[in-house]
């Protein structure tokens, strides 16, 4: 038995839109951006609605900043791309504070290293839920998370950019939504994020 596939392989996508040297994704639990936003310290001068080509070029600019790509993702969830930059274990427990639950997946392809798909709730960190390996590897790490592993199987001999395309593809089925043309196509907010100085002087 198998889950919902994507329509085009997410590696792929991420390849044609510029994202294969570097994807640090989150998809935090809840309709409402603008409270992601808040709770990310964002900077309020360096705000801009924009599309994913526009803010990619923008992060350009700001190379030793954190910059974010925020939005909504799907019914109940939103998505927060780090352009510039990587989250920290802090933000990531903001982020899922209030009962929300929070996935993160972080890929680098300039070392090939791929993190696991990790799963945040209500502050805090659960656990990896990678799907199981098929040469007898251990369940997810999560039970009730396994039913959205069926068929996405990982295997030792894999590259890391197929078990990143299966990872993501494991997002996209919690979320009720892979990564798509439309998705890249979306207006969302792009900003620098704010030191911790500078957060304490605002």
């Amino acid at each position: 038995m198998t889950g919902p596939l994507p329509a085009e392989n997410q590696w792929n996508l991420l390849q044609e839109f510029g994202l294969s040297r570097w994807f640090v994704g989150m998809w935090v639990e809840g309709d409402d951006p603008e409270e992601s936003a808040r709770r990310l310290r964002v900077d309020p001068g360096s705000r801009v609605h924009c599309e994913f080509a526009e803010a990619m070029n923008d992060h350009l600019h700001s190379i030793d900043d954190q910059v974010v790509w925020i939005g909504a993702h799907s019914p109940g969830w939103t998505h927060v791309l780090w352009l510039s930059g990587f989250h920290t274990t802090a933000q990531a427990k903001e982020l899922s504070a209030g009962g929300r639950r929070l996935l993160t997946v972080f890929y680098n392809g300039e070392l090939g290293e791929l993190d696991h798909l990790y799963l945040y709730q209500d502050g805090a960190l659960v656990n990896e839920i990678d799907p199981p390996y098929r040469e007898g590897g251990a369940p997810v790490s999560v039970p009730e998370y396994a039913v959205h592993a069926e068929g996405l199987e990982l295997r030792l001999e894999m590259r890391s950019t197929e078990e990143l395309h299966l990872l993501l593809c494991m997002a996209g089925r919690i979320t009720g939504r892979f990564l798509d043309r439309e998705w890249f196509s979306s207006t969302r907010i792009c900003a620098r994020l704010l030191s911790a100085e500078e957060a304490q002087e605002s």
